[in-house]
This record gives structure tokens, sequence and C-alpha cells, in this order.
């Protein structure tokens, strides 16, 4: 309840509702199978600190999508992200 309603607990210079949100940002994308290779989603603690570009590269030079999200997180973490991290990298296999 005090991240919802800081102004009720008398957390100073938070506007009311300030500190988190319930509502999700959400983005649709069409997928296109013989071209896109994976999927990212990661919470704002990555994105934070690492550019859409950059986690295609870091994801792009894996060989599996969890050491993608493995590498993912460690470049998150080393750049000092003050965020919670979390990634989860999806791959399919093209159809023929």
């Amino acid at each position: 309840m005090l991240l919802k309603e800081a102004e009720r607990y008398d957390c100073v210079g938070v506007a009311p509702g300030g500190l988190i949100i319930a509502a999700p940002e959400i983005r649709i994308v069409d997928l296109e199978p013989r071209q896109d290779r994976f999927l990212v989603l990661a919470s704002d603690g990555v994105w934070d600190v690492i550019s859409s570009e950059d986690a295609v590269s870091i994801c792009a030079a894996q060989a599996t999508p969890e050491l993608a999200a493995q590498t993912l997180l460690r470049r998150t973490y080393a750049a000092n992200s003050d965020d919670n991290i979390t990634a989860l990298v999806l791959s399919w296999k093209a159809v023929a």
C-alpha cells in the first residue's frame, strides 16, 4: 500500500500515486516468423540501462534463449541498474 498511496503514509515530496502505477505498458507487434528470430520481454530495470538495439545484439550473439536472457541480465547488472531486473527471451523454429 505504501508504494501505491504514498501520500497516506506521509512520504514527503511524492505526488499522489507517484511511486508506482498499476497500468502496464503494452505494445502490440505483428511477428514475422520467417524474419524475426526471437522476442525479448523485460522489466524496466533492463530497459532503463540497455537500449533495444543493444538487447538485440546481445541476444542474437547467444546460442540459446536461456543464454540470451542470462547474458542480457548480466549486462544489465554490470550497467548498474538500480531497479529490479527480469528478462525472458522467446524463440521459435522457422516454418518451412
